[in-house]
């Protein structure tokens, strides 16, 4: 009744929004950046409401770390400035920063109850690694030197975005090693998770698709299409992995093993 009930509360508030949008000519489509934020915060949130053991055996904390982060820095680049805001109306009411707070207390929760639970029952994910998480945030930050945008004349706006993209397109790596290797069971109840994570990146990957179509033409003129191609291989890499998680979690939960927990310390 839960899950209905939340499933419901997020379409009424889509079509409220939908119903009062309004939106300059040029960010006609922002609102499908404020879809994709939503549909993530209400996995995070199905997520942490709908695990069926405390321990929620199979998933990542690290890929939880790396969405906390991704989050943390996106929302840093909305304090001091406008740019990566949508422009419509829903920016009057703070709805998209609203959405990635949100969403950052939601997972936050979820990472400090899989730590307190996981320490104290002695289980953990065994071949999860802290260099995971450092390995992906340098190699986010590299890229996000190289690839980020001159358009809004802010270097560490531009940067921090351009991170947060990177970072969280690279999110769901540890999360998916950890279910190849095969090493822990399941917890079935994280199929919302795994589905709107899916969701969430599909939308965001069209946004970035149509802005690119209207406006490559623009920025290859001043110079600046690296960022789209850029943009476009870190959304190609966030859809792979969101994909390849849905089809092994699927694959994993049909697979039933016997087990349940692993009975190995995070390093």
């Amino acid at each position: 009744m839960r899950t209905q009930v939340l499933y419901g509360t997020f379409a009424v508030a889509c079509l409220l929004v939908y119903y009062k949008l309004e939106a300059p000519a040029n960010a006609a489509y922002d609102y499908w950046l404020t879809l994709a934020a939503g549909l993530q915060v209400l996995g995070f949130t199905m997520l942490a409401l709908d695990t069926s053991s405390s321990a929620a055996e199979g998933l990542s904390e690290k890929t939880l770390w790396a969405f906390i982060i991704a989050h943390v820095t996106r929302i840093s680049t909305t304090v001091w400035g406008e740019g990566y805001i949508p422009e419509d109306n829903t920016g009057d009411v703070f709805l998209y920063q609203g959405l990635e707070l949100l969403g950052v207390l939601v997972v936050t929760f979820q990472v400090m109850r899989l730590s307190a639970v996981r320490s104290s029952q002695d289980v953990g994910q065994g071949i999860e690694r802290w260099s995971q998480l450092i390995g992906m945030s340098v190699l986010a930050a590299i890229l996000a030197y190289f690839t980020k945008s001159t358009g809004h004349d802010d270097y560490w706006a531009d940067m921090s975005w351009m991170f947060s993209t990177w970072m969280e397109a690279f999110a769901l790596g540890p999360q998916v090693y950890l279910l190849v290797t095969g090493a822990c069971a399941v917890d079935e109840s994280a199929a919302h998770f795994a589905g709107l994570t899916l969701a969430s990146s599909v939308v965001f990957t069209a946004f970035w698709g149509r802005v690119t179509r209207d406006r490559y033409r623009e920025f290859d003129q001043d110079g600046d299409h690296t960022f789209f191609h850029a943009i476009l291989t870190a959304c190609f890499i966030r859809v792979a992995l969101c994909t390849t998680y849905v089809y092994l979690f699927t694959k994993q939960t049909k697979r039933r093993p016997e087990y349940e927990l692993c009975a190995h310390d995070e390093l």
